[in-house]
């Protein structure tokens, strides 16, 4: 989501790759202190979450709406500046009148720069609060369902399909740490349709695989 003038936040944000969870353990165990046998080991595709959660999905709207306000400011004063140029052609180089113009045209021009330049920061800041928010809600979603179904481990993976035809699905595919896995301990669709429940979303990709107590 980067607009024309380069105002909004990076793509590195997007989709999550940059979190780097392997474990998401919030209470883990003592040092020294091995998982009970029979306790569940269970699979999350954090991405897949986090493209498909209605909240982060307005979030994103929101900034990029923002961003094409930003960019009609700076359309209109770059539109202003080519104007002061165009109009310091009337004017001999030199004269006080030229100096002037050329000044203002100058500070302008330093001016937007800047503006340019804060308006990309606090984009990238508020892209980068927005996934926390997501990030820890998320966690805190699958803490409880570990919780209470006294899983040993939720560990990220990527569920995505094979495209032979793709260079990198292949790549991500030999990098894969999950290399299989029973389908029922995919708890991807879980989470996610809890956390859009929450917002009174329903979403018919969202399918439960896992059961789950009430949250009291």
């Amino acid at each position: 989501m980067r607009s024309r003038y380069g105002l909004c936040a990076s793509a590195g944000l997007v989709l999550a790759v940059s979190i780097g969870v392997s474990v998401l353990a919030q209470n883990p165990a003592p040092s020294g202190v091995q998982p009970l046998a029979g306790q569940p080991i269970y699979l999350l595709d954090l991405n897949y979450v986090f493209e498909n959660y209605s909240k982060l999905k307005v979030m994103r709207q929101q900034l990029q709406d923002a961003a094409q306000r930003a960019e009609q400011v700076v359309k209109e004063r770059r539109e202003a500046i080519r104007r002061m140029q165009e109009e310091l052609e009337n004017f001999r180089p030199g004269t006080p009148d030229y100096k002037r113009l050329e000044e203002e045209i100058t500070k302008r021009v330093a001016d937007l720069n800047v503006f340019i330049a804060q308006q990309r920061k606090e984009f990238m800041q508020q892209e980068s609060r927005d996934y926390f928010t997501v990030y820890q809600e998320v966690m805190d979603e699958v803490h409880y369902f570990a919780s209470q179904n006294r899983a040993a481990l939720v560990l990220r993976f990527d569920r995505k399909r094979v495209d032979p035809e793709m260079p990198d699905s292949v790549v991500r595919a030999l990098n894969r740490q999950v290399i299989w896995n029973n389908m029922g301990l995919d708890i991807t669709d879980y989470i996610l349709s809890s956390l859009n429940r929450r917002l009174g979303v329903t979403d018919s990709r969202s399918r439960p695989t896992v059961p789950l107590a009430p949250r009291q």
